[in-house]
């Protein structure tokens, strides 16, 4: 099945401020520090949701383990916003592609995104007009974070549609998530790349999603160091291939997105079941290396959200969190109707789930069922029929191949047989080959699987929908209502603009079920709906068009708006919601001119100006819009513009140092620029000077500072008036790039090792040394040294030598010792 639904339409606008207070949970799983209960992560996502202000709902929940223990988590179509006081998700929520956030102790902190807090993006850009981005998967090294991100289009009206163009990669700072360069792949748009991405051997192994037809096939793909910017290999079944066109299938009935970890001494890929379509089981498979071949599939859970009428998707495989024994695994969830999803917010948010692995063993199973038939049964179905096994308390468990369809593996059908020797198998797709076999079950565990049965399904059409009823409802939108059609899991929504003249109908999308919402559709214009259902051997024809015409009151007049001149010219309007899911247009006009100017959209209750001319007086006035038009006006206001120099200080100035840089935070004043200063007091600056450039929003990262120096700043807002006065001052001391654990060994005659951990990368160092037995001083090897072992010959047997190391900057490392053989 497709991965997600995209909602469209919906204003790309989020709660001021681009920081959240952070949310904590605390680790109760004894001493297994940083492992999590499943529980605690889906319960730490919801809370995250309904406090943060910021990151509403969102999808992919892909985990990057990071330094010093932290987890960068990464999603796909992020809400924006906060919920409504009934837990609904208001339909002014932003929404944006994708976004992360990083967890620390047990902590999520800030949402990552791109844009601005007035205008929030994509942390990972598109890479052309019309596109978007969807997350695959990240992986960190060496201070930097690699993120594959696949490209897409929209292809059609339906939730579903939407076309793969190709895969980009964006790499980021691991410190600050500062986004580096995004380049696209060269790489094409039969294969969705990011999947999952495997560290394995010092190279990274990524794995893809092909979709064909109603099936996805897993692919594999590796490079040669951990880099995804250098070269690639294909996986072709037998070897490696430096064409993508080469790569071969790995299975059937993956996710867009799965997890692959090696676990012990084999590679276990979990994935949501999608040989079936909307299926609630979740799945694992195992190899001895990472092209497979994979064996399986294990069942591993049922998603219990699906008996609620959601569907779930996307799988991933949290091995770095998982507590000892087990897999914790994440999923999504979500509904096809959007009415459902924005009446509770809490539906489109990460579950977990953990199950025990390796899996317990169940006994001996009983004897595998014998004699198994399959035959093409009425409607485009498939009868079954075995012999019974004996024993006690036995039932039967059907499976299914679409051999046709290139499925690997068998499929456990739901609703099985239970202890009955005959079954029927539905939603057969016509001319494809089928297998079949049958498990018998008891108290002992499950048996093997019995010779398999193959026929080939002659599915018919299915009849058209019967009676089709609309009702249009008073935001312009539609709702369809069909009766059950046996064998049909879709049905495809059309609507015709008669008014407008249009001659084909378009469609609106697939959906489940028995009713659908469509729209909105033009304010006063008749359309006729009409609805095919979608089986086995075709679509049907369409049912009999009923006609309905959408007339939306344009909204009563908002009650005259409140206004608060802001110091920065600008006036900020609110006024009284009128009705849900209204939008609204700000007039304004300078007080003795005639016209009003265009107005200023907004889809919220309240709007800031751009900045007036100081001193001037102005009127605005507020009018709703719906799909039936504006309404009237608001009662004007009057206000005057006044722009003035900030009179507040920045309270709450933070700063977190890294090597060779600050990340300053603080709680804004109002204004939207302000500027930093500082004093290097290591160096002995006794004054603070100001940044010349001045910087938007409540934080800053100040780059280009001394390593191990001590440092004091200060922030002031500023506009247009001049500088406010100075935030009290914050101290922080950079951490030291001095190398850590030197130790020095002598394995050779007349020769020494000297080795370290490199805390600062790409340095280079020069090496001291002297013959503590000979009482000799310091002298420095003229050669300098890169990296994090230096080596060196014809010294003095018997003799102890002490070395250190000296950075470009004269700090010395702590020394080693050792006698030389």
């Amino acid at each position: 099945m497709t991965r997600r639904v995209l909602f469209g339409g919906v204003a790309a606008a989020m709660a001021a401020g681009a920081l959240v207070t952070a949310v904590a949970w605390s680790d109760d799983s004894g001493d297994e520090v940083g492992r999590f209960a499943p529980e605690q992560l889906t319960a730490m996502f919801q809370e995250y949701g309904d406090t943060s202000g910021t990151w509403l709902g969102a999808d992919r929940t892909a985990s990057v383990p990071l330094s010093g223990d932290r987890t960068l988590w990464l999603f796909s179509d992020t809400f924006l916003g906060s919920p409504g006081e009934d837990g609904s998700r208001p339909r002014a929520s932003g929404l944006i592609s994708n976004s992360a956030i990083v967890q620390e102790n047990g902590r999520l902190g800030r949402l990552h995104y791109g844009g601005i807090a007035s205008d929030p993006a994509a942390l990972v850009p598109s890479p052309a007009a019309g596109e978007f981005t969807w997350i695959g998967d990240g992986a960190a090294f060496g201070g930097r974070v690699q993120v594959l991100a696949n490209s897409y289009r929209r292809s059609g009206a339906g939730p579903l549609d939407h076309k793969l163009t190709g895969t980009v990669l964006a790499d980021f700072t691991e410190s600050s998530l500062t986004p580096g360069p995004v380049r696209k792949l060269p790489l094409g748009d039969r294969i969705s790349w990011g999947s999952e991405i495997l560290s394995e051997g010092g190279r990274y192994y990524i794995y893809g999603t092909e979709g064909s037809g109603a099936m996805k096939f897993a692919h594999v793909a590796r490079t040669s160091t951990p880099d995804l910017a250098g070269a690639w290999e294909f996986w072709t079944g037998g070897g490696w291939s430096a064409t993508e066109a080469d790569s071969a299938r790995l299975l059937s009935g993956v996710g867009t997105n799965y997890g692959v970890r090696r676990v012990g001494d084999q590679y276990v890929l979990v994935t949501h079941e999608n040989n079936l379509i909307f299926s609630a089981d979740f799945v694992a498979y195992t190899a001895d290396s990472p092209t497979g071949p994979f064996q399986g599939p294990h069942y591993l859970f049922r998603a219990p959200e699906v008996a609620q009428g959601n569907i779930v998707y996307d799988a991933d495989l949290h091995l770095e969190l998982s507590r000892k024994g087990r897999l914790l695994v994440s999923y999504n969830v979500n509904n096809l109707d959007e009415a459902v999803t924005y009446a509770d917010a809490s539906i489109y948010r990460p579950r977990f789930a953990e199950v025990t692995w390796p899996p317990a063993g169940t006994g001996r199973g009983p004897a595998a069922p014998q004699g198994l038939t399959a035959a093409v049964g009425g409607a485009g179905t498939a009868s079954l029929a075995w012999q019974p096994v004996a024993g006690q308390g036995v039932s039967y468990e059907v499976y299914r191949r679409d051999v046709t369809a290139g499925q690997t593996h068998f499929v456990r059908l739901p609703d099985g047989p239970g202890a009955a020797t005959t079954f029927r198998s539905e939603f057969l797709t016509d001319g494809h080959d089928y297998e079949f076999a049958v498990s018998a079950v008891s108290l002992r565990g499950e048996s093997a699987l019995s010779t398999a049965a193959a026929m080939r399904a002659t599915v018919p059409p299915p009849d058209a929908p019967g009676v089709v009823e609309v009702r249009a409802l008073p935001d312009g939108r539609v709702t369809v209502h069909w009766g059950q059609i046996p064998f049909v899991q879709l049905v495809k929504v059309f609507h015709r603009d008669v008014t407008g003249g249009q001659e084909k109908p378009a469609e609106a999308g697939a959906f489940p079920g028995v009713s659908a919402t469509i729209g909105p559709l033009t304010h006063g214009h008749e359309y006729e709906i009409t609805v095919v259902a979608v089986g086995g051997g075709g679509d049907s024809p369409p049912s009999r068009g009923v006609r309905v015409t959408p007339r939306v009151t344009p909204p009563p007049a908002p009650a005259m708006p409140t206004a608060e001149a802001r110091p920065d010219g600008s006036v900020h309007l609110t006024w009284p919601a009128v009705a849900p899911d209204l939008t609204y247009q700000v007039f304004t006009r300078e007080v003795g001119v005639a016209d009003w100017g265009l107005p200023g959209p907004t889809g919220r209750t309240s709007f800031d100006t751009v900045p007036l001319r100081h001193g001037r007086e102005y009127e605005l006035a507020v009018a709703a819009v719906n799909s039936g038009g504006a309404g009237e006006k608001s009662l004007p206001i009057r206000i005057r513009a006044v722009v003035a120099a900030p009179a507040a200080a920045p309270e709450r100035l933070r700063a977190e140092a890294e090597l060779g840089s600050v990340e300053l935070t603080w709680k804004p004043t109002g204004a939207e620029w302000y500027k930093i200063s500082r004093r290097d007091l290591t160096a002995g600056e006794t004054e603070l000077a100001e940044d010349e450039i001045a910087v938007k929003g409540g934080s800053a990262v100040v780059h280009h500072l001394a390593d191990g120096h001590e440092y004091e700043f200060a922030v002031a807002a500023v506009n247009d008036g001049g500088s406010g006065p100075r935030s009290a001052t914050v101290r922080v001391r950079l951490p030291s790039a001095v190398p850590s654990k030197v130790s020095a060994r002598s394995d050779r005659a007349g020769e020494v090792t000297v080795v370290w951990t490199e805390i600062r990368r790409g340095l280079t160092y020069r090496v001291q040394l002297r013959d503590t037995t000979a009482g000799e001083q310091w002298r420095t090897d003229p050669f300098p040294v890169t990296g994090a072992r230096y080596q060196t010959a014809l010294l003095t047997a018997g003799h102890r030598y002490e070395f250190r190391l000296q950075l470009p900057d004269g700090t010395l490392s702590a020394t080693a010792a050792t006698t030389v053989r």
